[in-house]
């Protein structure tokens, strides 16, 4: 092959970070929600941000093969990535979409919009009727879910409204009402006084809308946290998140469910090592500097990879059941360990946070953020891979 040559037929090699989504602890997850549902209670599996860093693609089918029955996605994007996964299950948009061929393809392929305001029921009737007659899928309802803005104040009308939205779309012979739902806002808060108002105007609205004889179709208001503090809200459907991957929302609820299982594993190759004498400095700015001979180990993972630079000076990793400091700097595609008189060597490999070394929300709080935003962080370039047992 000369240089510059096009590869073809060459399995691409990946020596670099990986993330192990362990689908026994997916399982053991879900079946501790589902522990907590009355019989014929469905559940929304929250998939939107790359299922939280875990891989949609292999993550999805696997929830559904499990026995999920709908799943939510925010982008148009993971709705199409749903699908192409083979998943036949509802799958619902959280986020309107206004473009006419947006909504027609998204339909075509049996997704669900949210509706929550005239401007994004006007846009699905619009992009309904642009389409009529032009495929199979123009012929069938489109499924919709009205959103009520309780209190969260980012997506939905006011409860009062609902009953007016409700008859539009009951009315409309193209769009079917399939569920109205809310977003709570403080549910993992031990303070229970605005979920219970927020709850409230909620079961206000669905009211309303059966006072009008129009079957609300799926009630789903709880989240992560509402799954374990507000069962009397389980509805006909929840809609669990992080708890699915591991962990909680606040401490107050892993006070009501211990012992879920962290499913990613996030892990990262030994490339370098090298001993070094005391007054050595590592890594950009000279941050760090060794006070006595000891071991420096290069580990190719770094910031592109979705490892934060601001983790430089408080976070360790595991190694054969010890922790190991990162010292420096936090490079964009490197890291390096302080392995002291450890026999670590090239080839061995880290883990940065997950079974094996410490947690997404250890990790997360030493700089101030939550287990959430390290795990969705995760970078394309980080390989996924699925292991049981």
């Amino acid at each position: 092959m000369t240089a510059g040559s096009p590869v073809t037929g060459v399995e691409e090699p990946h020596e670099g970070a990986t993330a192990f989504v362990h689908l026994d602890h997916l399982a053991h997850n879900l079946a501790r929600v589902r522990a907590e549902l009355a019989p014929g209670t469905k559940v929304l599996a929250a998939v939107k941000a790359n299922a939280y860093g875990h891989g949609l693609a292999g993550t999805a089918p696997e929830l559904e093969r499990l026995g999920v029955e709908w799943f939510g996605v925010a982008t148009p994007s993971e709705a199409f990535t749903v699908r192409r996964s083979g998943v036949s299950a509802g799958v619902l948009l959280l986020t309107p979409v206004y473009a006419p061929e947006t909504i027609a393809a998204l339909t075509s392929m049996g997704v669900s919009l949210v509706v929550t305001d005239e401007a994004s029921l006007d846009a699905i009737v619009a992009g309904r009727a642009a389409t009529a007659g032009t495929g199979a899928g123009a012929r069938v309802r489109a499924g919709v879910h009205l959103k009520i803005d309780t209190g969260m104040g980012r997506l939905g009308l006011d409860w009062r409204r609902a009953a007016g939205m409700a008859r539009r779309i009951d009315a409309h012979p193209g769009l079917e009402l399939q569920g109205v739902w809310t977003h709570l806002a403080a549910s993992d808060d031990r303070d229970r006084t605005y979920t219970e108002a927020q709850l409230a105007d909620f079961d206000r609205g669905i009211d309303a809308i059966r006072a009008d004889g129009i079957d609300p179709g799926l009630r789903h208001v709880a989240n992560s946290a509402a799954v374990f503090a507000y069962p009397d809200h389980h509805l006909d459907m929840v809609r669990p998140g992080i708890v699915l991957y591991g962990y909680y929302p606040a401490p107050s609820i892993e006070e009501l469910a211990p012992g879920l299982r962290p499913v990613m594993r996030l892990s990262a190759p030994v490339t370098f090592v090298k001993r070094v004498q005391p007054g050595t400095s590592v890594s950009y700015e000279g941050l760090w500097t060794a006070r006595e001979t000891t071991t420096i180990a290069t580990v190719r993972i770094g910031y592109a990879d979705g490892y934060r630079r601001g983790l430089t000076g408080s976070a360790t990793v595991g190694w054969n059941g010890r922790t190991l400091p990162v010292v420096g700097r936090i490079c964009m595609d490197q890291l390096m360990l302080d392995a002291g008189d450890e026999d670590i060597a090239v080839g061995d490999t880290v883990t940065l946070f997950g079974p094996g070394g410490p947690s997404a929300e250890s990790v997360a709080r030493s700089i101030g953020t939550v287990s959430y935003e390290m795990l969705v962080g995760v970078a394309e370039r980080v390989k996924r891979s699925y292991v049981r047992g």
